[in-house]
């Protein structure tokens, strides 16, 4: 049995939670957020034995949803080749709450949070670091003190480019929309539903042992530790999403930019 300590009890800890229960093998013995009432009802709710608040929390990464799956396959078969990933990423979160409606511990962030989920699936899907970037972003939010508007450009050497918009004050349809325009088709991705660019739809059921793209991501990590081997996403692969998420930020925020 494999005892595990999950980071953040927040609505995507909750799913992460969820997850791991439909995993054989696997105990979760501790878990750590930064509220601390909220923490212990989610520990007592999940059964959970320990909880603290000494680490941050962490996040999901858009390798594992089956759509993107359908799609990293076909471009490791060299079937597709991306000539642009077109992204758009909306909510509408005027105070500090997660996706469950519930307060936050931590502020959200357009750039280090949503974009770097992008970021990273762009490089992940080009086989490549981006060589060039840039970005703009909207006014400054007075009590949450971020930008409520952001768009990014990047490329990668082999010419593939990344086309993203991202708000929070997007009073309509909320998440995150893929569009892949490849030399052999285009596609949308919208979580783990896929279609083509007339709107068919493509089975993806198949992809994975699991139509949840956050139970698989728990499957690698849980896999590549039995395994003794490195998990597809570890942080020496995200390492490169970071370096371009400070040049972004470095871009858009002129105090640090002048500091830098």
């Amino acid at each position: 049995m494999m005892k595990i300590c999950v980071a953040g009890q927040g609505a995507f800890g909750q799913k992460h939670l969820d997850a791991l229960k439909r995993i054989a093998d696997v105990e979760v013995t501790s878990l750590v957020g930064g509220n601390q009432d909220a923490t212990a009802e989610v520990a007592k709710k999940y059964g959970i034995p320990h909880h603290t608040g000494d680490l941050s929390e962490g996040g999901h990464v858009r390798r594992f949803n089956p759509s993107h799956q359908w799609v990293h396959k076909r471009i490791k078969k060299g079937e597709l080749k991306i000539q642009q990933m077109d992204v758009q990423t909306y909510f509408f979160r005027r105070k500090n709450i997660n996706a469950a409606g519930n307060p936050r511990s931590w502020t959200d962030h357009l750039l280090w949070h949503h974009a770097a989920h992008t970021i990273d699936l762009f490089q992940y899907q080009a086989g490549e670091t981006i060589s060039d970037c840039y970005a703009v972003q909207g006014p400054t939010h007075p009590q949450l003190g971020i930008a409520m508007d952001m768009g990014i450009v990047a490329k990668v050497p082999s010419g593939a480019i990344l086309t993203l918009s991202l708000s929070f004050n997007n009073d309509g349809p909320l998440g995150s929309f893929f569009r892949y325009i490849c030399d052999n088709g285009t596609y949308k991705a919208f979580y783990d539903d896929l279609s083509d660019g007339k709107d068919n739809k493509i089975d993806v059921s198949k992809v994975d042992v699991s139509m949840d793209g956050i139970e698989l991501e728990d499957r690698e990590f849980i896999a590549a530790i039995k395994e003794k081997r490195e998990p597809n996403a570890s942080l020496a692969q995200l390492l490169p999403c970071m370096r371009v998420l400070g040049k972004l930020e470095q871009i858009v925020d002129p105090q640090r930019r002048a500091h830098a």
